[in-house]
């Protein structure tokens, strides 16, 4: 079965949504030639291969309701402005009270 990425979503997320169990993860992670920490790029097509063993429960709740996890986590990069400011600054981390 082929699925399309949707934004923040994991390979982890994927395997949950659409076979019910975390630990396809690695199955599919295999299948695709990619690690199960990859970023996945929304819009990009990866395929779930047929011998993961599927929990139908945990799928069809997600199925039934529409929920689609997205959990992934964007690395801001070093060359991104970083917000400055008294709004954005937490005490005694990168605002030092004295």
């Amino acid at each position: 079965m082929k699925v399309t990425v949707k934004h923040n979503q994991s390979v982890i997320d994927l395997a949950v949504q659409y076979t019910g169990t975390a630990e396809n993860a690695f199955k599919i992670a295999h299948a695709n030639n990619i690690s199960v920490d990859a970023y996945l790029a929304p819009g990009s097509v990866l395929e779930i291969p047929k011998t993961v063993n599927i929990s139908t429960e945990i799928r069809d709740y997600f199925l039934n309701k529409n929920h689609q996890p997205a959990t992934h986590e964007e690395v801001m990069n070093e060359s991104e402005n970083v917000l400055e400011g008294i709004s954005y600054w937490i005490i005694n981390q990168n605002f030092i009270v004295q």
